[in-house]
């Protein structure tokens, strides 16, 4: 059965020389797909493509947008990563083989980025199916994004060329257009009937 390759994305990364590095690391696993989100820097940048080596055509190729929403509305499976402790309901791995063994292999899947300063906030992870976190000594879990992306892909690599009969455990998986549509409509009727309430803690009650 044919793997449908990951995209990489990031959310509003503030270096360049680290979207580069990203690209690196992507062609040092055969990766190809780079969606890039808000970066700080103008774009196209100079810097990012300096830092990409021979990975020159991923940041040619890479997709910008503004937001986060838009840029996975095509995607039905999506991973955050994440080396905070988070506290929403999203299934939580911290061991490679674990997640893998979860990920549907024939739908359109991200692997999500925060940016390097803060991470990805809760509003962002409302977006994806589940949050990843690095198991990294307890001195020290701080990684570069570059190098975070490498591991993230060379750990799929690895699963995938090693396992020659997964088998796909979802099917039929909506989009997150399709899911945020529902949302939409959801948060509404919610407040319509006067659920959220009071008005200050609504925000926070519809991401629980």
């Amino acid at each position: 059965m044919k793997i449908i390759e990951p995209s990489i994305l990031l959310v509003r990364p503030q270096l360049p020389e680290n979207i580069g590095m990203t690209a690196r690391a992507m062609h040092n696993c055969g990766l190809k797909k780079l969606i890039i989100v808000s970066p700080r820097e103008s774009w196209p940048n100079k810097k990012a493509f300096d830092a990409s080596a021979n990975a020159e055509i991923i940041i040619k190729n890479a997709k910008i947008f503004d937001s986060i929403r838009l840029a996975l509305s095509s995607f039905s499976y999506v991973i955050a990563t994440s080396v905070r402790k988070r506290f929403i309901q999203k299934p939580h791995y911290n061991n490679f083989s674990s997640l893998f063994s979860e990920v549907p292999t024939n739908q359109k899947l991200a692997i999500v980025f925060g940016p390097e300063s803060s991470g990805l906030t809760n509003k962002d992870l409302m977006l994806c199916d589940c949050v990843f976190s690095i198991p990294l000594s307890k001195q020290n879990q701080s990684l570069n994004i570059s190098h975070s992306v490498l591991l993230m892909i060379f750990k799929w690599y690895e699963y995938f060329k090693n396992n020659k009969n997964i088998k796909n455990n979802k099917n039929n998986l909506s989009t997150k257009k399709e899911f945020q549509i529902f949302m939409d409509y959801l948060y509404q009727e919610l407040h319509n009937s006067g659920f959220l309430y009071p008005k200050e803690k609504s925000h926070s009650m519809f991401i629980n």
